[in-house]
């Protein structure tokens, strides 16, 4: 598959028509300098470079979704370089171009004056009218320079206002779960077709930048009703680099000795030319061997062991100055042992995750010389998971708080007790899926009526396929005296399959009313033979700057959005059944034992009407203030619920009927000083509530034996009011520091009762302490010359909770537990040393 790939540009390529010389070449980005001083590179801007000896030898070309351009094969001399795009001023600057030498060069934008008579000065404008929709952006070097514990695109998004680690330990974007997220990589879906979870891991060196996209109201966007994050990868370039990083393990220590490795995650990134001018390579890897410790646990039983290995190869072919392809390999198996480990569950009770992932696809741009730029992209994704029961352990495994004598433990019996469960994970997956995607977007040439058009239209099918098997052993609650409360018994065939095709249209216009107004105007159509239903989504957004001085936007906007059904949810009715019987005291049947079927009478896709309004105002060029309000309504959410009789028929229903809400209140400080430096500073205020059943809680990866009535009360991620800096500073001789501080509302809890059924209303026992957490990275980088080549190594220090403050993660909810109320597993003061180098 992907040698055939490859074939196509190679053809084109070889096809081309010979270069007179080898010439030169220049490449680089054409940016503007958005309100928080960081870069903002610009699409579809115009760049031409012109000879000075030969004003008629013009080279022309466009830069693509990431603001980059490149020409190819130029003649020595000297030139003169533009770049123009409507509202900018043109800027212009001279070129020197040398046989055999890259050159980097980069072109940088400012505003158009809003009138003839209002007088420029030397200040840059500070805000951009272009984003109608609100957006944050982590750059590449965020993931080197910020004490982020785990050295992964997704590890950063916490510094995002509005994105928590739920209780879970999974990202929770603006309130939503990351099944309701949208994940893209170089605009291609990576979401598990089976779960709807992100389902793709990448070397950190490879990311040129993360965006997390609340509410994009580009109808290009879809299959979500959370929010978007998108990765881009870094372009290979003419210039041959590598660099060696985290090579040195991290011991463990346990009980008073060295134990092994806690943690081992060298890297390994080379890129640079295969054919000069032509093709050229990146090719990053990077193993993880991760021993996260739940303090609350037993010295040796305490990791959750996580291992993998990360490869991403990319080829970037220059067929013509305007023509470009990119193919992509991706691969990132994964072993995770002790998943889900925590205070009560010990290891034994966990299960084990392994998958298998790869991603092959190739990404093709060409613009024509009106302007337009066609973008196709074709990706093919596989995702194959196992999950399995952990290595049964022994009593003496249990931790101290599980103080109770359990007659027996049964290794095909999973146990669930007041103050600790025991006994063997009851469930096991096996499962095959597969994506195969292809996209086409064509954007106009800007169009002039009434301002200007930046016209998008695009569509893109997809097939999803899933076949598998899900078995499942017993199931018992006991109580406090160890008397059988419910038993579970799973019966039936464990075989699964489903598979469907989804077709997407849309329609995109950006309306540059005039330099101080945009519109945006879009809509969506979507067709999946899953639910069999098509859905039209229109969506609305506006950037207005009001005042003369440039320098206040209010910008909002209004959609429809509609989210992917998973194919597990399709396959619900061919579960296996569960027969459940309850006990009395003594030890005898309550009543009769029933076996109930797994029904999904109706399909739909879920939905959400979401709307914003922001108002950035910039106080001086180096401080700006944002204000903004967010609301999400969530609409045919999936519920489970169990009922006794439905129409004679003990069933346990899967309908779309959930609801759930979200609003956010924001206000957001950038500032910038000392050229380098900067701090973001944020307070959200939020809440969030639903219907508390949903599918994915009891049915995904990690699945929960017992299905109670469903309630609607706040989320579990429900977190009304957090407190966040971050940011870096340059010291005196080069020295960098980086601070994160981050305090936020603890997670809501219920209470349960020693027959784990719920006591009063859930989510409403309480919450979790404040979360406190004070982090920090000091570096410096050195230039030595090494073989008379100069190289770049960097030494630093980072430390986790610096203030060593108590952060629980684990509450005993059960309110018959003799620990009931307990808070356990909280980290300490943790310390970690840098070291790498650039060649």
């Amino acid at each position: 598959m992907l040698l055939a790939l490859l074939l196509v540009p190679l053809l084109a390529w070889a096809q081309a028509p010979p270069a007179s010389g080898q010439g030169g070449e220049l490449y680089g980005r054409v940016q503007t300098i958005g309100p928080d001083g960081q870069p903002i590179f610009l699409v579809a801007a115009q760049v031409v470079l012109t000879s000075k000896a030969d004003p008629a030898k013009r080279f022309e070309t466009k830069t693509d979704d990431s603001g980059a351009y490149r020409f190819a094969q130029v003649p020595p001399g000297d030139y003169v370089l533009s770049a123009q795009l409507e509202s900018y001023q043109e800027t212009r600057q001279d070129i020197a171009v040398e046989e055999g030498v890259l050159l980097e060069t980069t072109l940088t934008l400012k505003l158009a004056a809003v009138e003839q008579q209002v007088e420029v000065t030397g200040e840059r404008p500070g805000i951009q009218v272009e984003q109608t929709a609100p957006e944050t952006q982590l750059k590449g070097a965020v993931y080197e320079n910020a004490p982020v514990v785990s050295e992964r695109f997704q590890e950063a998004l916490p510094l995002v206002p509005g994105v928590v680690r739920g209780p879970d330990g999974l990202i929770k974007i603006k309130g939503a779960p990351t099944t309701q997220t949208g994940w893209l990589v170089n605009s291609a879906n990576v979401t598990d077709p089976v779960t709807g979870e992100r389902a793709i891991n990448l070397p950190v060196d490879v990311i040129q930048d993360v965006e997390v996209l609340p509410n994009p109201y580009s109808a290009e966007y879809g299959k979500f009703t959370g929010a978007v994050t998108q990765v881009e990868t870094k372009v290979s370039t003419n210039k041959w680099k590598f660099g060696l990083r985290n090579f040195v393990p991290r011991l463990r220590r346990r009980e008073g000795s060295i134990r092994g490795v806690e943690s081992f995650t060298p890297r390994f990134t080379l890129s640079g030319p295969i054919v000069k001018d032509k093709v050229t390579f990146l090719q990053s890897l990077e193993y993880r061997l991760l021993r996260s410790p739940v303090t609350s646990l037993p010295e040796l039983h305490r990791d959750t062991d996580i291992e993998s290995f990360d490869s991403f190869t990319q080829l970037d072919f220059t067929i013509s100055p305007s023509h470009n392809l990119t193919a992509v390999l991706s691969v990132y198996p994964e072993k995770n042992r002790f998943a889900r480990l925590n205070t009560f569950n010990p290891q034994p009770t966990t299960p084990n995750y392994r998958q298998k992932g790869w991603m092959a696809g190739f990404k093709d741009r060409y613009v024509a010389s009106d302007g337009s730029l066609l973008e196709s992209l074709f990706s093919v994704k596989d995702f194959d998971v196992r999950i399995y029961p952990a290595t049964p352990g022994t009593l003496e495994d249990l931790p101290e708080h599980c103080s109770f004598n359990p007659p027996t433990v049964v290794l095909n019996v999973y146990v669930i007790r007041p103050d600790c469960n025991f006994g063997s994970y009851f469930n096991q997956q096996n499962r095959i899926s597969r994506r195969t995607e292809w996209t086409q977007t064509y954007n106009f040439k800007p169009l002039q009526a009434r301002g200007q058009h930046l016209l998008k239209v695009g569509y893109a099918v997809s097939h999803d396929s899933y076949r598998g098997a899900q078995q499942s052993h017993n199931v018992e609650v006991r109580r406090n005296d160890n008397t059988l409360s419910e038993r579970i018994e799973f019966s039936g065939n464990p075989l699964v399959n489903r598979e469907k095709t989804e077709v997407t249209l849309f329609v995109q216009d950006k309306w540059n009313v005039r330099r101080r107004l945009t519109l945006d105007f879009g809509a969506r159509y979507d067709y999946d033979t899953l639910a069999q239903d098509s859905h039209l989504a229109p969506r609305a957004a506006f950037a207005l700057v009001l005042t003369n001085d440039n320098r206040t936007l209010l910008r909002g906007g209004l959609g429809l959005f509609y989210d992917k059904v998973p194919l597990n949810v399709g396959t619900f009715p061919q579960l296996q059944q569960r027969t459940v019987t309850h006990f009395d005291l003594l030890g005898m049947p309550l009543l009769p034992s029933l076996t109930y079927v797994n029904s999904l009478p109706t399909l739909r896709n879920p939905y959400s009407i979401a709307w914003n309004v922001e108002l950035d105002r910039e106080i001086t060029p180096s401080l700006l203030l944002r204000l903004g309000y967010l609301q999400r309504e969530d609409r045919d959410k999936y519920i489970v619920e169990q009922f006794d009789n439905i129409a004679g028929v003990p069933t346990v229903l899967l309908e779309p009927r959930g609801r759930s809400r979200y609003r956010e209140f924001q206000i957001v400080a950038n500032y910038r000083f000392r050229e380098t430096s900067f701090l973001n500073l944020s307070y959200v205020h939020s809440e969030s509530a639903g219907d508390l059943n949903v599918f994915e809680d009891y049915f995904g990866n990690y699945q929960d034996p017992l299905i109670r009535p469903n309630q609607r009360a706040r989320l579990s991620q429900d977190v009304p009011d957090r407190f966040l800096v971050w940011g870096e500073i340059k010291l005196l001789y080069g020295i960098w520091y980086a601070p994160i501080l981050d305090l936020h509302s603890g997670f809501p809890f219920s209470a349960l009762d020693e027959e784990q059924n719920y006591v009063g209303a859930r989510n409403q026992a309480g919450r979790l302490p404040v979360f406190a957490t004070f982090d920090s990275q000091v570096w410096k980088d050195f230039r030595v010359k090494v073989k008379g080549k100069i190289r770049t190594l960097r030494v630093g220090l980072r430390v986790f909770n610096v203030l060593d403050h108590f952060n629980p993660r684990d509450v005993q909810e059960n309110v018959d537990a003799f620990n009931a109320g307990g808070l356990y597993n909280s980290r300490g003061r943790i310390y970690r040393g840098i070291f790498r180098i650039d060649f």
